[in-house]
């Protein structure tokens, strides 16, 4: 043993060793832990899993079209977490590179379930992206049932002030980071602009803003639909859970990193008006999640 040392602290002493053991009353060691073959390591664990995007979903019907989606690109595995969420895994290569997708379907439709499903991807996976991805309501005359939108903007058209005169709108736009529209480019650009389908020509992808609520909209006279109109002129649809995903990206994680980029992308399923029903529910679906998983190179 080498001993570096004996300093005196009146009653006690203090030793600093190098590998040494104290002893006597109110004594300490300090030094440097043996580092021989003899001593006791713990091996490295290994890294943790990378996940590039977490995506969530909200109808069944939404969640469904996904996994077929995905599940032709890679392997799948469900898991489910001690508060009983359910999420699925997929894995693949890409160009020699791993990719790893989670995706969740939120607990009920609404703007606050949408957001906690993003706190639940970022608990369980921390990915480097966000998306949503689903069905909405067409409002541009330019669309037809079946159609995909890329958002590139959320106009959340909630936010108002109740007056005896009427109801002031008060709209928050949430576009993409730029490094998404960079992305979105490169996709129009390699595929057309607007993209018509391989696998359902009748229907296209295209880009541009939408609206985001609470409301349901069954009403071609909607208020909601006026104003957003008014907002721009250009707004395609609208949704329910956009402005709730891009809301909780912009108030940011918990821990010490940059909030994540985020997009949205939507199959139109009905017109936003009275004869709003199911039957396109199925075809929208699934011509988003192809899309979506289309655009994906172009994300990661």
């Amino acid at each position: 043993m080498r001993n570096n040392g004996i300093i005196s602290t009146g009653s006690g002493n203090r030793i600093d060793l190098s590998g040494g053991v104290a002893m006597g009353e109110n004594t300490s060691v300090t030094g440097s832990p043996a580092t021989g073959p003899e001593s006791a390591r713990t091996p490295p664990g290994p890294e943790p899993e990378t996940w590039d995007l977490g995506v969530v979903t909200v109808l069944s019907v939404e969640t469904r079209a996904l996994i077929d989606a995905l599940s032709l690109r890679g392997t799948q595995r469900k898991t489910v977490t001690a508060r009983r969420e359910r999420f699925r895994e997929f894995r693949w290569a890409d160009a020699g590179r791993p990719v790893r997708v989670a995706v969740t379907q939120s607990l009920h439709p609404g703007q606050l379930s949408a957001g906690s499903a993003v706190a639940a991807l970022r608990a369980a996976y921390a990915p480097r992206f966000l998306a949503l991805v689903g069905i909405a309501g067409a409002v541009h005359p330019d669309l037809v049932l079946g159609d995909v939108v890329v958002a590139q903007e959320v106009v959340h058209y909630e936010p108002r002030k109740v007056t005896p005169e009427g109801i002031r709108r008060r709209g928050r736009s949430h576009p993409i980071a730029a490094e998404v529209q960079h992305a979105v480019n490169d996709f129009f650009t390699e595929h057309g602009e607007p993209w018509r389908l391989p696998w359902s020509g009748e229907h296209r992808a295209l880009r541009g803003l939408i609206g985001s609520g609470e409301a349901v909209l069954a009403d071609t006279d909607a208020a909601e639909r006026a104003y957003l109109r008014q907002y721009n002129e250009k707004v395609l649809a609208v949704e329910t859970e956009g402005a709730g995903l891009a809301e909780a990206v912009y108030a940011g994680p918990a821990h010490d990193r940059s909030p994540e980029p985020w997009l949205t992308v939507r199959g139109m399923s009905d017109a936003a008006g009275p004869d709003k029903d199911d039957r396109h529910h199925a075809v929208a679906a699934r011509n988003a999640a192809e899309v979506f998983c289309t655009l994906l190179p172009h994300l990661l």
